[in-house]
């Protein structure tokens, strides 16, 4: 994978449903070259899958993130799994008060007592989800990267909306579509970022492509072209916020 690839690939984690034709004209690279890439990177299982993840706000759920230090594996039903280099495994879960309190207590139980706990209000800016917008995730809960105009005949409503709905949702939070890398198979370097001024923080990283928070606090999945990059920024942020928490992922995957 050279150097080209790597950034196709970043480009696709911070927007999976970006053309082609924008992403090659960017990189200076013909439509047929940018096509045979894509292929490639999907045919040697570097994209594995696209994951949709939709912000339980939107149903009037509450999330909790708890991040365990060991190797024991949690087999309920969560949103989220997050695996650090660090050995910590962070899980996010969404529900009422109750329900939350509930899986607490279980996953508690099973897994011991957490390192880190984090519980943001997601942020939905000023946004509202209409009935479209609800239908437009209910068709991309079956494939993330459908196009827009599928989209609009399955929902019978012009693809020009259904796209500004979903560049909308996405902006506003409401949804986020992930890519499933195989991190073993690139030099590219995710960081888990847990701050308790997740606001400031976001403002210095360019590249990230999962973000939850509220004013006190927020996690983010951030991109990095190599080692280097990455303890660049760690040493940057650290200024900002020096209780902040950096882990390296190597494996990540998304359920809701």
């Amino acid at each position: 994978m050279d150097y080209t690839d790597s950034r196709i690939i970043f480009r696709l984690l911070k927007d999976p449903r970006e053309s082609f034709s924008s992403i090659a004209s960017d990189l200076d690279i013909s439509a047929q070259d940018m096509n045979y890439r894509v292929k490639k990177i999907r045919d040697e299982g570097i994209i594995k899958k696209y994951m949709l993840h939709v912000n339980p706000a939107v149903y009037g759920k509450n999330s909790l993130y708890l991040a365990f230090h060991n190797d024991k594996i949690y087999k309920g039903p969560v949103s989220s799994v997050i695996k650090c280099l660090e050995k910590v495994v962070v899980y996010g879960f969404s529900g009422t008060d109750s329900e939350i309190n509930e899986r607490k207590k279980e996953m508690v139980d099973s897994l011991g007592m957490p390192v880190m706990e984090y519980s943001p209000k997601i942020y939905t800016g000023n946004a509202s989800v209409s009935p479209l917008d609800l239908q437009i995730i209910n068709v991309l809960r079956n494939d993330p990267m459908k196009k827009s105009p599928d989209i609009s005949r399955i929902l019978e409503v012009k693809s020009t909306t259904v796209e500004k709905r979903i560049e909308k949702l996405r902006e506003n939070r409401i949804i986020s579509i992930i890519p499933k890398l195989d991190l073993s198979k690139i030099n590219i370097v995710i960081l888990g970022i847990f701050s308790s001024r997740p606001e400031t923080i976001e403002r210095e990283l360019d590249d990230s492509f999962f973000v939850v928070n509220d004013p006190v606090s927020g996690i983010s999945l951030s991109i990095e072209k190599d080692i280097y990059s990455a303890n660049s920024i760690i040493q940057k942020i650290k200024k900002i916020d020096k209780n902040i928490e950096t882990m390296v992922i190597y494996d990540y995957d998304f359920f809701e």
